[in-house]
């Protein structure tokens, strides 16, 4: 464990190992938090540096908190201090961990690595020093092995999911990264799921998402692939690719189901589920709502709404090619629209100007079909949204709906 140079230095920050930076900091930061002992604040076990326990397992421990400070400067002291425990206690871990942190200040990150899996060798469970290992692996772009240490924090400690996937997704832009990541994905591992959820909400290229959808599905060829699918389409569809997010979703579901969700996903209203920005998403709020439902064999949206202020109360989004359409949907209400107007809008995406409309508030007890034409420009619209909106009249009144049935034919 001897020392080398005692340079100024602080973490190499490569390009490629900025995003484990940048979550290691606040992780780290945590875990000292979460580690401390006797509730002394980290900034006070370090203010009592010069006067360490006597003990030499309770200077071993109070290193070992110490020294995960990311910004800490480890001094020769401690270093000392450290060397001395190992004397008294040959199979602890801190002094492997302490020296790692040297190490790392001279530059040496084969030997900061090397120490470091010593210091997990004889203590396997402790989440800081696989953080650590995250960091150097990510550092020597040994992504495989970064990303071992970072599913095992991750299934061991799943609060701080919310706060490491999010940085783990920016693997994705780098080609090892991907690699690494389909390795791992394709094992399904137990934060799959909120790893997919947290990479839908970053701007992605979608040839990068189409080529982790690739390696994860070579690595099984039979298995799950939706969330990867899915991420596809959604950085095509926040790309503005609309059409190629549209083909995504239609290649992704059973043959029987493509032709009836061509243009309008779920216009049955049977609760089918899609990949946003195109399945249904229904509004619950305190002047109304819209929820699918059943009776019988029929199935419908059933909408309730209450008066007070305009809401949207059902959206989704469309990928139509230029051209004129035609807008139908079934509607009936048991007592009719008295006061307040409901309609089906279509708004171009991402302006929002609206191309066309499909007002029902003439819906009374028995079904009626509704049409409205419109067309969709050949710039400006590669994408649409098809908004039902409710409006207030000039006296509040109940109104409850019932909609079927709703298509878009050229």
């Amino acid at each position: 464990m001897a020392r080398g140079s005692q340079g100024e230095a602080g973490h190499p920050r490569r390009r490629a190992a900025a995003w484990a930076l940048a979550a290691a900091s606040p992780l780290i930061a945590y875990l000292i938090v979460k580690a401390a002992v006797g509730g002394i604040s980290t900034g006070a076990a370090l203010a009592l540096a010069p006067l360490p326990p006597a003990d030499p397992s309770l200077t071993l421990k109070y290193l070992g908190r110490v020294v995960q400070q990311p910004k800490l400067r480890v001094s020769q002291q401690q270093e000392r201090m450290a060397k001395e425990g190992l004397s008294a206690l040959p199979l602890a871990f801190e002094p492997f961990f302490v020296a790692a942190r040297v190490a790392e200040q001279d530059k040496d990150l084969p030997r900061a690595i090397a120490l470091t899996e010593e210091a997990r060798r004889r203590r396997p469970s402790h989440p800081a020093i696989r953080m650590q290992l995250m960091i150097y692996y990510t550092q020597a772009q040994r992504y495989r092995e970064a990303l071992a240490e970072v599913d095992v924090v991750l299934r061991r400690n799943a609060e701080l999911r919310p706060v490491l996937l999010p940085e783990l997704t920016k693997l994705i832009a780098d080609p090892r990264g991907r690699e690494a990541l389909a390795g791992i994905l394709a094992l399904e591992p137990a934060w799959r799921e909120e790893f997919f959820a947290a990479a839908g909400e970053r701007k992605l290229d979608a040839a990068d998402a189409q080529d982790l959808y690739r390696r994860v599905r070579a690595l099984k060829p039979n298995g799950d692939v939706r969330l990867e699918r899915q991420l596809i389409l959604q950085a095509q569809a926040s790309s503005g690719d609309y059409a190629g997010a549209r083909r995504t979703l239609l290649a992704g579901l059973p043959e029987r189901e493509r032709a009836a969700n061509q243009r309008v996903f779920d216009g049955a209203f049977r609760g089918l589920a899609a990949p946003k920005p195109f399945g249904w998403k229904f509004e619950d709020v305190d002047v109304g709502r819209a929820e699918p439902a059943k009776d019988g064999g029929r199935t419908y949206l059933d909408v309730a709404y209450f008066g007070g202020r305009a809401v949207n109360l059902a959206e989704q989004a469309l990928a139509l090619p230029p051209g004129r359409y035609t807008l139908r949907a079934n509607a009936r209400s048991d007592n009719g629209v008295s006061s307040g107007t409901l309609l089906w809008r279509i708004v171009c995406l991402p302006a929002r100007n609206a191309i066309g409309a499909l007002d029902m508030s003439r819906a009374g007890p028995a079904d009626r079909r509704f049409a409205a034409a419109f067309v969709v420009p050949a710039t400006g619209c590669a994408g649409q949204a098809l908004i039902l909106v409710a409006e207030p009249g000039d006296v509040a009144a109940v109104v409850n709906l019932q909609v079927s049935g709703l298509e878009i034919a050229p």
